[in-house]
This record gives C-alpha cells, sequence and structure tokens, in this order.
C-alpha cells in the first residue's frame, strides 16, 4: 500500500468511494449557496457574521477537493487522513503568498476557514469510515506480511 495513494485501487469498484462523491457533491453546492445566496444576502443586509461569509469559499472549496481526491484516488482509511491535511497546507500556502501574486490579497478569515474547513473534513472521514469500515478483501495485499523471527 502506498503512502498517499495505491495505483492497484485506482479503478477498483469500492462502496466508499460513492460516500466521498456524494460529500464532495454535497459540499459543493452549499458553497455556491454561500457564495451565490448567503453571501450577497449577509452584505445586503449589514449582517455580523464573524467572517463565515468572506471565507464559505475555502471553508467548502477545501472540503469539495479532499473529498474529491480522495474518492478519485479510492483512497484506504490512512491514506485518507494522510491526504486532507496534505491538500490543507496547499491551500494555506497559497494564501500566504497571496500578497506577491498578482491581484492576491492576504485574509487570515481564509487561513482559518482552510483549517476549519479541514476539522470538518476530518470529522466527516471518521463518519464515512464508521459507516463503510475497510474490509480485509479491500486492502492491497500487495506489501510482504513481516516475517517472525526465530
Amino acid at each position: 500500500m502506498g503512502w498517499l495513494a495505491t495505483p492497484e485501487r485506482f479503478l477498483r469498484p469500492s462502496r466508499v468511494r460513492l460516500g466521498f462523491l456524494s460529500v464532495a457533491a454535497l459540499a459543493f453546492f452549499v458553497t455556491e449557496f454561500g457564495r451565490f445566496v448567503y453571501r450577497p444576502y449577509v452584505r445586503r443586509n449589514d449582517i455580523n457574521d464573524f467572517g463565515l461569509a468572506d471565507s464559505i469559499g475555502n471553508i467548502g472549496g477545501i472540503v469539495v477537493q479532499i473529498f474529491v481526491i480522495i474518492a478519485a484516488y479510492n483512497s484506504t482509511k490512512k491514506q485518507s487522513f494522510r491526504i486532507a491535511p496534505l491538500l490543507a497546507a496547499g491551500y494555506v500556502v497559497y494564501e500566504f503568498l497571496q500578497p506577491v501574486l498578482p491581484k492576491g490579497v492576504f485574509d487570515w478569515k481564509d487561513v482559518y476557514g482552510t483549517l476549519l474547513g479541514l476539522g470538518l473534513s476530518f470529522g466527516i472521514l471518521w463518519i464515512i469510515w464508521r459507516i463503510f469500515p475497510e474490509r480485509a478483501s479491500e486492502l492491497d495485499r500487495s506489501e510482504p506480511k513481516p516475517r517472525a523471527s526465530v
């Protein structure tokens, strides 16, 4: 089994893959609702939502990206919990690079939103893996078993 992905699992059907794609689709629609309906409503009515409207793209975007990548890789439980923080780290690094990018604006709310989205993703991953526990037949068996020494 690879650290982040196992090529043998890419095309193998999996029950949990559908769960990951469902979460990604739901998170995408919630994020777009937040960006195009909730954010203008909050700004139009001058509502203080503690920055949620400003960081909804990062909160939902990282959830969508995590679950799309995990579904594409058909990741195991360990791999999915390794991939999620790496993707979030990429979002945070990108946010810190904003001042040197054209038209880039650094915003701490986006960093906090990404970390909040990562926490939400960890919670959802935990629930999914409780609903769809890994079976021995789904794990990659190409890795050699440790031998007992005599």
